[in-house]
Parts: structure tokens; C-alpha cells; sequence
């Protein structure tokens, strides 16, 4: 079997993957905000806060846990679709995205399912906070949590203009991305993360059909 028989399917699956992870990443953000939309204000609060819905907690960390296994494959996809006309943004742009889906699938299972823990066995904020500020002062976690937010908004944002400019995808769909991660940096309400929500699956689907096969390219391949 040929390299050109094969080569859609992986582009199907990296656009498939692309939009089933755009879709749980609104969902999971809007099931969030909507369930929890009380802003805590430290970070050891968050055992009461997933203790008042331990069910809706889990439920959404497993929500975030499917987005990120989707999204990996996706940004490869993604990658290696800019890479052949836009090398150097592909290159910019996967060296800041990936290690930033990779740190955040550490800080979803350390924050989320942490506090999931705890909430689960009716342990209160007094008893965790000791915990969480040696956490929040070490400083591989800050690093790691670092580049996970700057990295995540710098990487997807170069991929997706460097996609503009190889031809992939219409200017709307960096500028969709683009909007949906500032407002998520500089909001905090319910309203605007809901927008965020459906700003982010807009941009994250606009990406998919943009790295998907064309049927011209796959005829091609055919013949």
C-alpha cells in the first residue's frame, strides 16, 4: 500500500480528532462554568467546591481528559498539514502546543482529580491548604503550569495563522481562536465563558475541515 493511499486516513483522523476534541472542549468548559460558576478565591478552596458536586466534578474531568486524547493527535495532524507549506510556523507552533497539551493533561489529573480525591474522602480546605502552598511555590509546578496557559494560547494560535497563510483555512478561523483565548484569560463570569466555549469549538472545527482530505486530493490519490 501506498504512501499516497494511506496518507488521507491519517489526515481524516487528525480532522475527525480535531473536531470531536473542539466539541468536548466546549462542552466540558460551559458544563464547568454552568455547574460550578462561583470564582474561588484560592486555589485550596477547590475540595469544597468539588465536594458540593462531586458527581458533576468527575463528570467533567473525565470531559477535559477525552478533549486532551483527541487533541494531541489532532495538533500532530494539524502539524504535519502547515508543516508542508508553512515550515516554520508548523515547527513554532507544535514546539509550544504540544509540550502545552502534555502539561495539561498533568495539571487536569493533579488539580482535578486531586481535589476530586479529597473532596471524596471529606477532607476540608483547612487541612489541604498547607498542601496546595507548597505546590503553588514549587517551582517545577509553577513551570509546568506556565507552560501549559502560555504555551497552549501561543502554539495553537501561530498553528492556526500559519494555516491561514498555507491555504487551509479561512482568516475567520485564526480570529475566532484568537478571541476565544483572550476572552477566556481575561473573563471569569459565566457569560463570557460560554461564549469562550463556542468561540473555541467554532475555531477548533473551522481547523478540522481546514486539515481534512479534499476530495480532488483523494480522487487523485485513487488514480
Amino acid at each position: 500500500m501506498s504512501d499516497q493511499t494511506t496518507r488521507p486516513y491519517g489526515r481524516r483522523f487528525a480532522a475527525a480528532a480535531m473536531a470531536g476534541g473542539g466539541v468536548l472542549y466546549g462542552v466540558a468548559n460551559a458544563f464547568y462554568w454552568l455547574m460550578f460558576p462561583d470564582q474561588v478565591s484560592e486555589t485550596a478552596a477547590n475540595v469544597d467546591v468539588a465536594a458540593s458536586g462531586l458527581g458533576a466534578w468527575r463528570i467533567e474531568t473525565i470531559l477535559f481528559a477525552l478533549t486532551h486524547l483527541l487533541l494531541l493527535p489532532a495538533m500532530a495532524g494539524l502539524i504535519v498539514a502547515v508543516g508542508r507549506r508553512k515550515r516554520l510556523g508548523a515547527t513554532i507552533g507544535g514546539a509550544f502546543a504540544v509540550p502545552a497539551l502534555y502539561f495539561s493533561t498533568i495539571h487536569l489529573w493533579h488539580y482535578n482529580a486531586f481535589f476530586g480525591a479529597l473532596a471524596g474522602g471529606g477532607v476540608k480546605t483547612e487541612a489541604v491548604r498547607p498542601v496546595v502552598d507548597a505546590l503553588e511555590k514549587d517551582a517545577l509546578v509553577v513551570a509546568s503550569f506556565a507552560v501549559w496557559i502560555l504555551g497552549w494560547m501561543v502554539g495553537l494560535l501561530v498553528l492556526a495563522f500559519a494555516a491561514w497563510r498555507a491555504g487551509l483555512v479561512s482568516l475567520w478561523v485564526p480570529l475566532v481562536l484568537a478571541g476565544g483565548q483572550v476572552l477566556d484569560f481575561v473573563s471569569s463570569d459565566v457569560a463570557p465563558k460560554l461564549v469562550v466555549s463556542a468561540l473555541m469549538t467554532a475555531g477548533l472545527i473551522g481547523l478540522a475541515l481546514g486539515i481534512r482530505p479534499r476530495r480532488v486530493a483523494s480522487a487523485a490519490a485513487t488514480v
